[in-house]
C-alpha cells in the first residue's frame, strides 16, 4: 500500500501514540488528534502499525496472552472450582465464558438482577467482552462472569446463555439488557427488563 505522509514517526510523536492507545475510541480518532497536533498526513494504518508495535512492547504478542488467559481460568478452575468453557472454530477462538469460583458463590445468593452488557472491542484482541454483573444486598455491583465472543450475533448469546445456566444452576429473576438484538433473542433465559 502507498501511504501519503509529510513526516516521519519522531520520539515526540510516538511518545503521544503511546501514551493515547487505548484511551481514544476509534483508530480513527487517534489518526486525526496526532494529524492535526504534529500537522502532518499519516493514515489510519501507519498509526495502528505503531499502536500495535508499542502494545506488543508494553504487553507481550495478543496471540500469547490469549494463551495465557485460556491456561490461567483452566487452572483456576481446576483447583478452586468455578467455571470455564471456550469453543475453538479449528485453531481460532469463537466465544470463552469465566466464573471464578467466588463468582458463582455469589451466583447462588444474588440473581435477582442480572445486567449483561458487552463492551465493543475495547481490548487488545479487538472482541467484544460480555460483562455478566449483578447487584448485592448493599446495591453494590458484582461480577458474575464475563465472556469474550468473536461475534455479537444469536448464537453467541445463545452459547453464553447456556453455559450460564450450567454453571448457575437456576435461572436469574431479572436480566437487565440493552438494546442489542442478539441478547434479547437468547433462547435459553426470558428476559424480563430492558433498558436503553
Amino acid at each position: 500500500m502507498d501511504y501519503e505522509c509529510n513526516g516521519i514517526f519522531t520520539p515526540l510523536i510516538d511518545k503521544e501514540i503511546n501514551d493515547l492507545k487505548g484511551k481514544v475510541k476509534t483508530m480513527k480518532m487517534l489518526t486525526k488528534l496526532i494529524n492535526d497536533k504534529f500537522d502532518v498526513k499519516f493514515d489510519e494504518h501507519q498509526i495502528q502499525y505503531r499502536v500495535n508495535k508499542f502494545m506488543r512492547e508494553s504487553f507481550g504478542r495478543a496471540d500469547q496472552d490469549a494463551f495465557n488467559f485460556v491456561s490461567l481460568a483452566k487452572e483456576d478452575v481446576k483447583i478452586n472450582g468455578g467455571y470455564f468453557n471456550i469453543t475453538l472454530d479449528g485453531q481460532h477462538f469463537k466465544r470463552s465464558l469465566y466464573i471464578s469460583n467466588t463468582m458463582l458463590k455469589y451466583a447462588k445468593k444474588f440473581l435477582d438482577v442480572v445486567i449483561i452488557d458487552a463492551t465493543y472491542k475495547r481490548n487488545r484482541f479487538n472482541l467484544p467482552l460480555v460483562n455478566i454483573i449483578g447487584v448485592n444486598n448493599h446495591g453494590q455491583n458484582i461480577l458474575l462472569g464475563f465472556g469474550l465472543i468473536s461475534n455479537e450475533d444469536n448464537a453467541s448469546y445463545d452459547w453464553i446463555f447456556y453455559n450460564l445456566k450450567l454453571a448457575w444452576k437456576r435461572n436469574p429473576e431479572n436480566f437487565i439488557v440493552d438494546e442489542c438484538s442478539s441478547i434479547k433473542h437468547g433462547t435459553y433465559f426470558y428476559f424480563t427488563i430492558l433498558i436503553k
